[in-house]
């Protein structure tokens, strides 16, 4: 038996807008006030970008896609503040190693995902191209997501041997040893899965990993720490890849709730 879709009620995600509004206006008084004067600037944009990703994602799903849009970009612009201050050596924040935070893979995923759902594909590929090859230092070993920004950063560059080869490396090795449970690793597999899909054309690559995502989500909105929020029922990676999709010519694989259809980019002519 299937399970029913986990939703928000209209009062809920209403509740959700305004908490998030709210603490949008609190945050931009005490910014005026001077509050955050001596916080590191990779810190402020962190933080600016991850509240306007959380006004946006409440916004769309209240079916308000005008605000969400705008917001969506207000948050990945703010996101992309800290790459290119970490890798972009003409920006004027530019401090390389000594950027604290925003500057990992995961930072960069973050940013394409809001300007995917934002119609920015400009700023999108502007984060991915920006994320270095290797190790950077002061950052983690590089990890499945480092490969699912290297796969795009060479989808984005025309490369589909090499952005294929990024994505084939994590398929094969977690098929070889797949999670028991949810994971970061059983999550990205589905993102890889469905880019691998994007990038050799195959629908059905690219439909099994978005459902397999959204079977993620849907866990995670019944049983997760996310569950009653906007957060928890908007599929962040999914509206992305699934725009990323459309944008290379291919079919919406999916349609749900956790997929708001305002923000689904139309398949080009």
């Amino acid at each position: 038996m299937t399970k029913k879709i986990p939703q928000l009620s209209a009062e809920q995600l209403a509740t959700e807008l305004q908490i998030d509004l709210d603490d949008i206006a609190r945050k931009k008084a005490l910014d005026e006030a001077g509050f955050y004067k001596d916080y590191e600037k990779e810190s402020y944009y962190s933080g600016r970008g991850f509240d306007q990703a959380s006004v946006a994602m409440s916004y769309a799903l209240n079916q308000k896609f005008d605000e969400a849009k705008a917001a969506f970009k207000k948050a990945a612009e703010y996101q992309l503040r800290p790459l290119k201050m970490a890798f972009d050596p003409t920006d004027p924040e530019f401090i390389g190693e000594k950027v604290s935070r925003g500057n990992q893979a995961i930072n960069v995923v973050s940013c394409f995902n809001c300007a995917m759902a934002a119609g920015e594909l400009a700023i999108a590929k502007e984060a991915c191209l920006l994320y270095p090859e290797g190790h950077f230092p002061g950052n983690p070993k590089p990890d499945t997501a480092d490969d699912l920004v290297h796969a795009l950063k060479a989808w984005f560059n025309g490369d589909h041997d090499k952005a294929s080869a990024h994505c084939q490396k994590r398929l094969d090795e977690y098929t070889a040893k797949p999670s028991k449970k949810i994971t970061f690793r059983s999550n990205y597999f589905t993102l890889h899965l469905a880019l691998w899909g994007i990038i050799h054309k195959d629908a059905l690559s690219f439909e099994d990993g978005i459902k397999r995502n959204l079977a993620i989500w849907h866990h995670g909105a019944r049983y997760g720490e996310e569950s009653g929020t906007t957060r928890g029922h908007y599929a962040e990676f999914a509206v992305a890849l699934t725009n990323l999709g459309i944008h290379a010519g291919m079919e919406q694989p999916v349609v749900d709730p956790f997929i708001p259809q305002g923000l689904v980019w139309v398949k080009p002519d």
